[in-house]
């Protein structure tokens, strides 16, 4: 193998634009213990952001007035595979099937479960169900739809 150009890289943040700043701050911190590290904005845009981290990971949170929503195929797991581009940011959750529960209990938007790694994410009705095996991922949906993937750490090795 060739030696790259950059030897030494690590993500920094991932970038998410939301309709409600205050809103998605507010839920990551539910949903994921992220809390605010600072705030910025870009006022010759009308944007306004803030880095939210949890340990080592950062998301960068924006709005901008006047911007559009998520589009209908970017919030299903598999069609969305069908556009070009970042698809989503995946984080890995020790026994997902127990904290899914937590999810199911607080209302968030369980897009689709995959029991199976080598079988796609399928929308299901009970994603607790005890008659089925336990999930190795999980899509999620951010209050504006962005897509969001849990995936079981131990299984995913």
């Amino acid at each position: 193998m060739s030696a790259s150009v950059l030897p030494e890289v690590a993500i920094h943040h991932v970038s998410i634009s939301v309709p409600d700043l205050e809103a998605a701050i507010a839920w990551y911190g539910e949903i994921f213990g992220f809390e605010v590290q600072f705030r910025m904005g870009i006022e010759s845009m009308g944007a306004k952001g803030a880095f939210v981290k949890r340990g080592n990971m950062r998301l960068e949170l924006w709005h901008i007035e006047g911007g559009s929503p998520v589009p209908p195929a970017r919030r299903e797991p598999n069609s969305d595979l069908q556009t070009a581009g970042t698809k989503h940011v995946a984080f890995a959750i020790p026994d997902l099937q127990t904290f899914l529960e937590g999810l199911v209990r607080r209302g968030v938007d369980i897009a689709a479960v995959q029991r199976d790694p080598t079988q796609p994410m399928l929308p299901d009705a009970d994603p607790l169900a005890r008659d089925k095996p336990p999930a190795f991922a999980a899509f999620i949906r951010d209050p504006a739809g962005v897509l969001i993937e849990l995936i079981d750490a131990v299984k995913a090795g």
